[in-house]
């Protein structure tokens, strides 16, 4: 296996092997499920099969990130890291931040009858199984920096500009 590249493997047959514009930083990650379409509860978190897994030169991991259109619908990635030395099938945390039902579907909602079409929609939020639902970045590792413990003492004297400060403290 050369260390310069990523590869993936479909899980299940009808999978999409994650895609990428040469100047778009993410690459795009499908859901894959059987089913006609996948309803994820408001407030909660569900866990969608992509039907891919992937081998990663060690010094790098996949970072999970909400696309555009994801985040503008209240869906949100929960977790976030696809490690080099995982072989498994790739799963979604996909959280519904909405009031309403999010609705993954095969389904084109659009060639339904206009007011089956209205109900649909005033009840769910309708994401396309055929768009990509979450991207991965793909970051280094920086395995090369070394790590020691040190007392909490001796970390204190390390210079800090904003030391101890908590959240707000930096006052920007």
């Amino acid at each position: 296996m050369t260390d310069n590249k990523i590869y993936f493997a479909k899980v299940k047959p009808e999978a999409k092997i994650p895609d990428k514009e040469i100047y778009n930083a993410g690459i795009d990650i499908y859901a894959c499920f059987n089913e006609d379409y996948m309803i994820i509860p408001p407030h909660s978190t569900a866990l969608v099969p992509t039907g891919i897994a992937s081998a990663i030169p060690s010094d790098f991991y996949i970072q999970i990130h909400e696309r555009g259109s994801t985040g503008a619908k209240g869906i949100k990635y929960s977790a976030g890291v696809i490690d080099s030395s995982y072989r498994g099938e790739w799963f979604l945390a996909t959280t519904n931040t909405n009031d309403k039902a999010v609705v993954i579907s095969k389904i084109d909602i659009d060639e339904l009858p206009a007011s089956i079409k209205e109900l649909i929609k005033r009840a769910y939020i309708i994401y396309p199984y055929e768009k990509a639902l979450f991207q991965g970045i793909v970051h280094n590792v920086h395995n090369e920096l070394e790590r020691e413990e040190i007392s909490y003492e001796e970390l204190l004297k390390i210079p800090s500009e904003r030391g101890r400060g908590r959240l707000g403290s930096s006052g920007k």
